[in-house]
């Protein structure tokens, strides 16, 4: 395991800021279920040295957008070795090592190789890449025509029905009164 040097004064920002930036990165690369509190501490520290060197040269954006995006560019470049031979976008890149590291088993089986360019396993790569390949088929276009809902003889029946009921007023007012004596005549026996 490598030495761990704690040593961290950024020339720019304040003490709350730089704070606040370890807060997030502690929960961005927490959102990887990177429990290793030891190789967690030490991805902090080094994106927060490089927001540090980002944040001197643009002051104007908060040590926090600095550090995350750090930790993002970090990660792309991290998951652009490992699937080097797949054609991805930016996002595609993001999302398939995201959900290579854990359908491979990452947290669990290799969670001080996260990050890690020089000592990560081959089979820790070739194991984030083949979770990916089996994971299924590939997202496909497609279209929908929205139709019509069939639903048989029901609507010309009723409009046959409210047709004749219209055209017939004691009749309509007779169904009215049997289906409302039928409901109080159900509610009697339920309750009686």
């Amino acid at each position: 395991m490598e030495a761990l040097n704690i040593q961290f004064a950024p020339e720019t920002g304040t003490e709350e800021e730089w704070n606040e930036a370890y807060a997030r990165l502690a929960d961005y690369f927490r959102a990887y279920n990177l429990h290793n509190r030891i190789r967690r501490t030490q991805l902090i520290l080094e994106t927060l040295r490089k927001a540090a060197e980002a944040h001197a040269k643009d002051p104007g954006r908060a040590p926090t957008a600095h550090a995350i995006e750090q930790a993002r560019l970090m990660l792309l470049e991290w998951f652009g070795r490992i699937y080097s031979d797949m054609n991805l976008s930016e996002a595609q890149l993001e999302a398939t090592g995201r959900l290579g590291f854990h359908l491979a088993g990452g947290p669990v089986r290799w969670p001080q190789f996260f990050l890690d360019e020089e000592n990560m396993p081959e089979d820790m790569g070739e194991a984030m890449r083949s979770a990916l390949r089996t994971s299924g088929p590939g997202m496909q276009v497609s279209k929908m025509t929205p139709r019509d809902i069939d639903l048989g003889l029901i609507p010309d029946v009723a409009e046959d029905t409210f047709d004749r009921l219209g055209r017939h007023p004691i009749l309509r007012y007779s169904v009215l009164l049997l289906i409302i004596f039928g409901v109080l005549g159900y509610l009697y026996s339920l309750f009686a």
